[in-house]
């Protein structure tokens, strides 16, 4: 079953649907979580994670699955279900903070990435749904490590320190990876 027709079925509320979303796609929600919390946080509990977690599922079927129907198979829905698990992570921070029990730190982005993620986020929705095709014919450690730095927003010395890799490998893997895009994309 592919992504639109799975969550069309969990709107339906096809027998299992809902529990096969949950199994197929909870790991990657609580990954989402975890990256964004340690980059804006600089670590994270345990308890922080499974609240987010909690709350991208609560929200996703609460009111008659008003979240859930926004998803329109324009990118994959583990696409999709990051960036709301990142986004719902990122208001945890702001309620939590507010209420004093959690700590910012310092975002260590350069200006040239910060600009790429603004470049991107500017595509019209047939170009960046190109992009996303394009990338998921890449490797996987091309496509995690452009995910990671365009999509969640994270440093390299984050990236570096999240999958184990010396920080000065991070660029040129980096630069390959973009290269590689572009091949397949189609633009000079």
């Amino acid at each position: 079953m592919d992504d639109l027709d799975l969550v069309r079925a969990c709107i339906a509320r096809g027998t299992g649907a809902w529990d096969e979303i949950v199994e197929r796609f909870g790991p990657a929600v609580h990954d989402a979580a975890r990256f964004t919390l340690r980059r804006v946080l600089g670590s994270t509990q345990e308890e922080d994670v499974d609240n987010v977690v909690q709350g991208v599922f609560l929200g996703l079927c609460d009111k008659d699955f008003h979240r859930l129907r926004l998803f329109q198979g324009r990118s994959t829905l583990r696409t999709w279900l990051t960036s709301v698990t990142s986004r719902f992570a990122l208001n945890y921070i702001r309620t939590e903070k507010r209420k004093g029990s959690l700590k910012f730190m310092r975002l260590d982005d350069s200006a040239a990435d910060l600009q790429e993620r603004e470049t991107l986020a500017a595509l019209p929705p047939d170009e960046r749904e190109r992009l996303f095709r394009a990338m998921e014919q890449m490797p996987e450690r091309d496509r995690l490590l452009l995910k990671l730095l365009y999509f969640d927003g994270l440093s390299y010395k984050s990236i570096a320190e999240m999958l184990a890799m010396p920080l000065n490998s991070i660029s040129p893997v980096l630069l390959r990876a973009k290269e590689s895009l572009r091949k397949l994309v189609g633009t000079p």
